[in-house]
């Protein structure tokens, strides 16, 4: 039979229009449809081969059909097709399946991708000298995994521009840094004369770094800005320290958590005053957020004398 347009194609059928057949018995009005179409110009019905007319010859009602009159007795001698909403499953040809796409433009997809099949591979861009990356969108906060051409770095960072707050970096050598990981390195000021019998907290009041600002040159003071295991090292260089005079002295890291005590010098490792006398020592120490940490100095007793050494220093950072 001849036919004007574009050739069906068979093998490559994307979805399948639903049909149903009836018996008419010349009485019966009303016949119950699988499917409940929207509006009556959903389907196309057909007595006879005749089509019906869907504003006058039949209405809806659910899945409901009623006829304005009964349709003439036979046998499948009523027939509809749902035109409108296409029903049961929508096949994807299997060339488009296996075979690799390439997608060009913005898109939008709602829902689940699933890449299946033996080493599935999704590429994003072109090998051109440009930025490429994917941005997750959250409620409240964004972040973006990419990579950034001008530096050939993978970059995972905060909010969706990429490299402007970035939180992960690896380099094309495989080198990993996180520019935000909470680490510290202060030098002692002045600090003279400490006091005996007292708890003195020591003056490391110059910074050579502070990654994420967490460390106070005002109060002495690291802040722990996420809870987690700290690594701290430090020293304390002090200078005529009465060794005479004193029973012990010792210096310690204390924190909100709890307190240690790291080098202890007893009078009789001395038998005069010590022009220098160095402690040092390292922690790994648990904090919570917004806990505290700073070196303390103690001196039980003898002359208010010992003298802190500008080569003194305090650092910290965040192991995980």
């Amino acid at each position: 039979m001849g036919y004007l347009g574009t050739p069906i194609d068979t093998n490559n059928t994307f979805q399948s229009l639903q049909g149903k057949r009836f018996n008419g018995d010349g009485s019966e009005t009303e016949f119950t449809l699988d499917i409940a179409p929207s509006s009556v110009l959903d389907i196309e019905v057909f007595i006879e081969n005749v089509r019906q007319d869907p504003n006058s010859a039949y209405t809806l009602s659910g899945t409901t059909m009623t006829f304005t009159s009964a349709p003439p007795s036979g046998t499948n001698n009523i027939y509809v097709v749902h035109q409108a909403k296409a029903v049961g499953t929508i096949e994807v040809p299997a060339t488009y399946k296996s075979d690799a796409q390439t997608i060009s433009g913005a898109r939008t997809f709602n829902g689940g991708i699933t890449m299946g099949g033996t080493t599935p591979t999704l590429t994003i861009g072109d090998a051109g000298a440009e930025d490429t990356k994917i941005v997750f969108d959250g409620n409240a906060q964004d972040y973006h995994i990419g990579l950034d051409d001008s530096t050939d770095d993978l970059v995972i960072g905060k909010g969706s521009a990429l490299g402007t707050t970035a939180n992960i970096v690896i380099d094309e050598n495989g080198h990993v840094t996180k520019p935000l990981q909470p680490a510290f390195l202060a030098k002692a000021g002045t600090q003279n004369n400490l006091a005996v019998g007292a708890y003195v907290d020591i003056i490391y009041s110059t910074e050579i770094f502070d990654n994420n600002a967490d460390y106070n040159t005002g109060n002495y003071t690291f802040t722990a800005p996420v809870t987690g295991r700290y690594h701290f090292s430090f020293s304390l260089n002090l200078a005529a320290v009465d060794a005479v005079g004193m029973n012990y002295v010792w210096f310690q890291l204390d924190t909100s958590n709890r307190d240690y005590r790291l080098d202890i010098m007893h009078s009789n490792l001395a038998d005069a005053d010590l022009a220098l006398h160095g402690f040092k020592g390292t922690v790994i120490a648990d904090m919570d957020a917004s806990d505290t940490a700073k070196i303390r100095f103690y001196q039980d007793g003898g002359t208010a004398q010992a003298d802190v050494d500008g080569n003194s220093f305090f650092s910290g950072y965040l192991l995980g």
